[in-house]
């Protein structure tokens, strides 16, 4: 009897095979954490000009055009950012702000909402 060594060729076709897969599938996972990634990006952004507006307007003067009773839009980048004002729903000289940034992701839009009030001290 010979005492051979080595892989047979099915058995090195096989292996290639089972790591072609465990490849495949990790280069599947990485889109898909660079894709989550990529979003949650997004969100953070959308949600830092969320907080900057909500700090442009408590800056504000209670009588400034920015907060009149109505709904206001503007643009930044790709994020737009709204916000509706209505005075005196909770209590008298008590202004409530509405604020809403959206943005695409992927094809799909995202809103991030954010509802705060101004006092007229």
């Amino acid at each position: 009897m010979h005492d051979e060594k080595g892989l047979t060729l099915p058995e090195v076709l096989v292996a290639m095979v089972v790591l072609s897969l465990g490849l495949l599938a990790l280069a599947k996972m990485q889109i898909t954490a660079i894709q989550v990634n990529a979003a949650s990006g997004r969100l953070t952004q959308g949600t830092a000009i969320a907080q900057d507006k909500v700090e442009q307007l408590m800056a504000l003067p209670y009588t400034d055009a920015n907060l009149d009773v109505t709904t206001h839009t503007e643009k930044r980048a790709d994020y737009t950012i709204s916000w509706q004002v209505a005075q005196d729903t909770l209590a008298v000289g008590v202004k409530t702000i509405n604020l809403t940034v959206t943005w695409s992701n992927r094809g799909q839009q995202k809103t991030f909402l954010l509802a705060f009030f101004k006092e007229s001290v």
